[in-house]
């Protein structure tokens, strides 16, 4: 049975958990963003989220003309950057260049850190000062956001569970 769409009836975008049928697409998606990341350091292009155990891989699409189309898409598992018990972390998070800074981006990581609600943390290197802005303004909906600095990583530690009501009513 199809596991259902994660989105709210009036927007045009959706975030739905990745298929193996999805498998290319996502591989494509996958290797322009760590293209793009590799300018902020060495990047490891081995991805295991299909079939492997505590992994989760979601694409986001944006409704045009009727049609769902890839805008992005996230990648979350339970390996800790801290090395602290956590539920869940961000491995990677893509939004494509035509819908940056539109919202959507900010609504789709808001909703998926509610949608595994628990201690969550995000890795951002060091040097990537508009990721680093994206996940600040991200994690201001939740209480108690702690930044841990770790050699070239600074990460986000912080516990979803109490915004997760506000957030997915629509209110965050």
């Amino acid at each position: 049975m199809p596991r259902p769409d994660i989105f709210l009836p009036d927007d045009i975008w959706r975030i739905r958990p990745a298929e193996t049928s999805d498998r290319v697409l996502l591989r494509t998606l996958l290797d322009a963003y760590l293209h793009g990341l590799s300018a902020f350091g060495p990047v490891d292009a081995v991805y295991l989220y299909f079939g492997a155990a505590d992994r989760w891989a979601y694409l986001v699409e944006v409704r045009s003309e009727g049609i769902w189309r890839p805008q992005g898409f996230a990648l979350v598992n339970r390996h800790s950057c801290s090395g602290l018990v956590v539920d869940r972390a961000m491995a990677e998070f893509c939004v494509l260049p035509a819908f940056r800074r539109t919202g959507v981006g900010k609504r789709m990581a808001r909703r998926l850190l509610t949608l595994h609600a628990g201690i969550w943390e995000l890795g951002v290197s060091r040097h990537n000062a508009a990721a680093w802005s994206f996940w600040r303004s991200v994690t201001a909906t939740f209480d108690g956001v702690a930044v841990i600095d770790a050699d070239d990583t600074r990460i986000l530690r912080f516990d979803s569970r109490q915004a997760s009501r506000r957030i997915l009513s629509g209110e965050g």
